[in-house]
């Protein structure tokens, strides 16, 4: 339910409140209608009545007296005037009347009184029926054209009456949609704001971020001039502000500045929304700047709860020009603060165990370069060799633009590419000349050996492919298990071609280092049938550009 949803469903209520309220007043309309109508014709009867029967029952016991009485009494308005008996016998009459109507004439009887209306031969009339002390009857005939006229003037009042009653019923109930609609569509925005910036600061696990979008979001909501974000450091409770969000210019800022201005720090430590005026803030001694323009301000400043006490404060600070905060804003503020208790706290919680973490891989790292730097020290020939073919591997996999997330796994690969040398005797691993079968042998198993050896440590399982495959060849004559083409995996790949170069540029018992061309030319020979063809092509471009370098640097 957005704003345009809120806006329909106004519309909506009100097309169905105004077909409602009219089919209500039609309705109403008609059943008083009919009852008016009624009630007018009875009234007009009984006006004639009242000015015309104390002059007529006089004569009611004669009849010729009543004929003339009554002859004497007709006039346009008056049609007719006949005198009847209790039995329907007529007594007397005067004017032209309306055909008789027994029926009439015994509900005057029964009821003593009864109006129709009838037609007569001047036009429509209305009869009237009233019944004397004696017994008799006498009937008026009256000309329906003013009782016509004054039926149609209350018709006409009634319906104006129900139209502005109509209306007015209308302008209430829309008034009243249109409030609670406002007041509906206020709240959502609110709660589809603090969503949303529950998602934002949700989406991250670095503090900075986290603070930064908290003073942000508080300060835009708001509409403030700033948005504050500071907490409080554990060890010596000084409060620091962290993040700060500045309407004029929408920038943010992260800080680490000990701040004590008394706004921020009276909602730390008492853990209560703080809402007040001041005429001057020293900006310089909280943000390290003065604004360009400054004023008297309204500030709020609502505590960031924690388990054992408010772990920090969002604060926003805005012109006394666009008047005091509202409760919902300071409800608003108060619900982004405990929303992102949950969030710093996670943060911070990663912060340190990220910090633990890259304690925790350094020293994994540094014990690696420990053992292969006593590996190399078994192997005085080779010495520093580990170290690099692990930097050149590196450099080749960026080359081939393998994902920065594996290099890590690559490098330590290359670092433990010989950890299986362990396992081999060392009259073998230090023999001058040439090896024979059974010391081949005992050679080719170091691959395995070090599978094994690593395959024991959770997180250097990525270095494995290096580890085991080393001395695979692309046409499949390698060793330990002669795997051919891409079905060596890529890193294993990358380091022949980088472990075959440093050992052909070093020297050996048996023989001098060759230089870097010849060495290069060498892989290059062997492409397609000891090494993968694209990453020979990619260590060849990799070795131009260096050599280039190194010349350009010399030069």
């Amino acid at each position: 339910m957005g704003k345009h949803t809120t806006r329909k469903l106004y519309f909506i209520f009100a097309a169905w409140t105004f077909l409602a309220v009219s089919a209500v007043a039609t309705v109403v309309s008609i059943i008083h209608l009919d009852g008016l109508t009624s009630q007018t014709e009875a009234d007009a009867a009984a006006a004639l009545e009242e000015s015309l029967i104390p002059v007529l029952s006089v004569s009611a016991t004669n009849p010729a007296a009543f004929s003339a009485a009554a002859d004497d009494l007709l006039s346009e308005r008056i049609a007719g005037v006949r005198l009847w008996s209790d039995d329907g016998g007529l007594l007397g009459e005067a004017g032209s009347a309306a055909p008789a109507n027994d029926s009439a004439v015994a509900m005057a009887v029964s009821q003593g009184n009864a109006t129709i209306k009838a037609g007569a031969p001047g036009g429509e009339v209305l009869v009237s029926y009233t019944q004397l002390a004696s017994g008799a009857i006498v009937e008026i005939a009256q000309d329906y054209g003013p009782v016509a006229d004054s039926v149609a003037d209350v018709r006409l009042r009634l319906t104006l009456t129900t139209i502005a009653g109509s209306a007015i019923t209308l302008v209430l109930l829309q008034t009243i949609l249109w409030a609670a609609t406002r007041g509906l569509r206020g709240e959502y925005d609110r709660l589809l704001y603090l969503h949303r910036s529950g998602q934002a600061i949700r989406s991250t696990l670095d503090l900075p971020d986290v603070l930064e979008q908290l003073a942000r979001d508080a300060a835009l909501y708001t509409r403030s001039q700033f948005g504050l974000a500071a907490l409080l450091e554990e060890n010596t409770d000084e409060l620091v502000l962290k993040a700060s969000y500045e309407m004029e210019t929408k920038t943010s800022s992260q800080h680490s500045r000990g701040v004590e201005a008394w706004f921020l720090r009276r909602a730390v430590a008492t853990g209560e929304t703080l809402v007040a005026q001041q005429d001057q803030i020293d900006y310089r001694t909280i943000l390290g700047h003065e604004p360009a323009r400054q004023s008297p301000v309204n500030f709020l400043s609502a505590a960031i709860p924690g388990r054992a006490g408010a772990i920090g404060v969002i604060s926003v600070l805005r012109s006394t020009e666009h008047g005091k905060f509202h409760a919902r804003e300071i409800q608003m503020v108060e619900e982004m603060a405990a929303q992102g208790a949950m969030a710093v706290e996670q943060a911070t919680l990663f912060d340190k165990v990220r910090a633990y973490a890259d304690e925790v891989e350094l020293s994994y790292d540094g014990t690696l370069r420990a053992l292969m730097a006593a590996l190399d020290t078994k192997d005085s020939v080779t010495g520093g060799h580990s170290e690099r073919v692990a930097r050149l591997t590196v450099l080749l996999a960026k080359e081939m633009d393998v994902p920065a997330d594996r290099l890590v796994d690559i490098e330590r690969g290359a670092l433990l590419h010989d950890v299986g040398k362990i396992g081999v005797p060392d009259d073998v691993l230090m023999k001058p000349s040439s090896l024979n079968e059974s010391e081949w042998e005992a050679m080719r198993k170091h691959p395995l050996l070090a599978g094994l050896m690593i395959s024991k440590v959770g997180f250097l399982e990525g270095a494995l492919p290096i580890l085991l495959y080393h001395h695979e060849s692309y046409d499949g004559s390698g060793y330990p298990f002669g795997l051919k083409g891409k079905a060596i995996p890529l890193e294993a790949r990358l380091f022949t071609v980088v472990d075959s170069y440093d050992a052909m540029t070093s020297d050996r018992p048996y023989r001098k280092a060759m230089p870097q061309i010849v060495a290069l030319g060498e892989i290059q020979k062997n492409s397609g049938i000891q090494f993968d063809p694209d990453v020979v092509e990619a260590f060849t471009r990799l070795m131009n550009r260096m050599r280039e370098e190194d010349q350009r640097a010399a030069a």
